[in-house]
């Protein structure tokens, strides 16, 4: 039995030949989805193909940008700091300038790791003798029920009665997936996209990018999640290493930034989206981990909700006003604002709203706008207004629940 997209598939690979997925003429996943269930069904024969290509990583990319643009004689003061180490190697400074000649780059770049590796798969199908078979024998709606057809002949279908049957209740949304689909909904009516990634996370983009210092406590084991492994940090690293040694005055260890941890914010999310796409409006709500004990108010794991805007005309009144317009549409009019302090933020402030079930000022969230450092760090535009909150803790003030275990009991 085949449907008529599936006779459409075996119809353009009838001639027996092999056929890459690419060559059949269709949207590709559809054909790869096809392919694989024929396959299952005996009518095609399907092969995967793994092809490995290497590439520059983007700081060997940048490195051959500026070889390719160094002239001979220039002096060492206009060569950018990160290419020195690779002309001295090179054997390409001498009396303190650039000398230009010969050399073999691209062993330089594939001994010293700007190289990486990518894997990319293809499929290919070819039709099988009972493929052939099928679409010589195949009608359209030949598996189709006539229902005209059964009156006509007067075929019945008799009613069968199960007794003792228990009710089916339909099913329900899960608290925490009601209210994220709810906060969704009102950043997508707010003009926002959303952002997504893994839990596992560089130290590099959860604590460096955001000029976080080495020796910031919140590093240590008894507040944060790490693993035994670490990652290359692909990236230009020197503009970071500037940023924190010239305000912090430290030396920045790339070894330290090199650790993964389970991210403990879903800001990492912002620096990344930021470093890729440099402004927007964007947000997130995910899972992130926190070291501590638990209690009524506090889980090792929790979802955090984040919103970030990247634009030059941005104001700190804006932030306040697109905050008490994502309040609003939850529900909270009652809206305040109070001075704060947060590590990546300056300015920075608290909201708070007035819960009329508690007659009580709340506090619901922190936002500010992100240090200038750190949108120098992340070749971002500056200003950016980022705010956030805990989507458990809205959910206890909604739902009037007073012990944040019960939402995971």
């Amino acid at each position: 039995m085949i449907n008529k997209a599936e006779y459409k598939f075996l119809k353009s690979i009838q001639d027996g030949k092999w056929y890459k997925d690419e060559e059949i003429d269709s949207n590709l996943d559809f054909v790869r989805r096809t392919g694989y269930f024929l396959s299952k069904k005996d009518l095609v024969e399907m092969r995967e193909h793994v092809v490995k290509t290497k590439v520059l990583n983007s700081k060997g990319e940048k490195i051959l940008e500026e070889f390719t643009k160094l002239e001979d004689g220039t002096e060492l003061s206009k060569i950018p700091q990160y290419m020195l180490g690779v002309l001295k190697a090179l054997g390409m400074i001498k009396n303190g300038v650039f000398v230009k000649k010969d050399v073999d780059l691209s062993k330089y770049l594939i001994e010293h790791g700007y190289v990486k590796e990518i894997e990319n798969k293809y499929y290919s199908f070819k039709i099988t003798p009972k493929g052939i078979e099928v679409i010589q024998n195949w009608t359209e709606g030949e598996y189709r029920i006539n229902i005209e057809s059964l009156k006509n002949n007067n075929i019945s279908i008799p009613f069968v009665d199960f007794p003792n049957i228990k009710p089916a209740y339909r099913a329900k949304h899960h608290i925490i997936t009601k209210w994220k689909n709810k906060v969704s909904k009102i950043f997508y009516e707010l003009g926002f996209r959303e952002m997504q990634g893994n839990y596992i996370q560089a130290a590099f983009w959860n604590f460096d990018i955001l000029f976080q210092p080495q020796d910031h406590p919140s590093r240590e084991l008894a507040d944060t999640f790490y693993l035994d492994k670490k990652v290359i940090i692909d990236v230009d690293t020197d503009n970071i290493a500037k940023e924190h040694q010239k305000y912090w005055h430290y030396e920045w260890n790339i070894e330290e930034a090199s650790r993964l941890v389970l991210r403990t914010h879903t800001t990492v999310l912002s620096a990344i989206t930021l470093y890729k796409y440099k402004s927007g409006r964007y947000f997130s709500i995910g899972k992130v981990f926190r070291n501590e004990a638990t209690d009524y108010k506090h889980l090792a794991e929790f979802h955090q909700i984040e919103g970030i805007i990247a634009d030059k005309s941005v104001t700190f009144g804006h932030l306040m006003g697109v905050l008490e317009q994502f309040y609003s549409r939850l529900g909270l009019d009652k809206i305040r604002f109070r001075p704060s302090y947060f590590p990546y933020t300056e300015p920075s402030l608290e909201i708070e709203a007035y819960l009329s079930s508690k007659d009580d000022w709340i506090e619901v969230g922190g936002a500010g706008i992100f240090r200038e450092q750190v949108s120098k760090m992340l070749g971002a535009v500056y200003p950016i207004a980022a705010f956030g909150l805990s989507l458990e803790r809205l959910i206890m003030l909604f739902e009037n629940i007073e012990d944040i275990r019960e939402l995971y009991d």
